[in-house]
């Protein structure tokens, strides 16, 4: 029973999926699918006002995901998208999303990574270095792989429907 209804609102997601991806550019399609993939992530229970995302070097991707939340809220949270320089401490987050060419990456997966944090990114060769979820573009299709070690070590519980719909999930 439970199955079935995941996999409704998965399909239901796809659907929305396309509908929005009509005329818009590849960074709201990433943001877009950022949207919808928080859905899909259960963190462990938080009494904050505010769901945090930090972005960390990619400004554009920054006021995408501004203004997809300026009219959605997280599980009647309030989303508040902070850019954030590289030279900064990462501030509490509870989704931090690194743009390519972002430095010091392992040093600062290193630093988060028992900490319910949801790490994304677009760079492939963060896969290595413990990203949770690897957003890209292949053959004019957004793929994405799934670290669902990372993920479980932060006590995160990323949902079925995403593990099989990924390109690759690392166990």
């Amino acid at each position: 029973m439970k199955k079935n209804i995941f996999l409704k609102q998965f399909l239901l997601l796809l659907l929305v999926f396309n509908l929005e991806l009509l005329a818009v550019s590849e960074t709201q399609i990433k943001a877009i699918f950022l949207e919808k993939f928080t859905h899909l992530i259960k963190w462990p229970e938080v009494q904050d006002k505010e769901f945090v995302v930090c972005v960390v070097n990619d400004r554009n991707f920054a006021k995408a995901l501004q203004e997809i939340y300026k009219t959605k809220r997280f599980n009647d949270r309030k989303v508040r998208v902070k850019n954030i320089k590289m030279s900064e401490k990462i501030p509490p987050c509870q989704l931090l999303y690194l743009g390519s060419g972002t430095k010091h990456v392992k040093k600062m997966l290193q630093a988060i990574s028992k900490e319910p944090i949801l790490t994304v990114s677009d760079d492939k060769t963060f896969v290595s270095k413990n990203v949770m979820i690897t957003i890209f573009l292949k053959q004019k299709r957004f793929k994405y792989i799934i670290n669902n070690k990372a993920a479980k070590e932060a006590n995160m519980k990323i949902s079925y429907l995403l593990l099989q719909s990924a390109q690759e999930v690392i166990q």
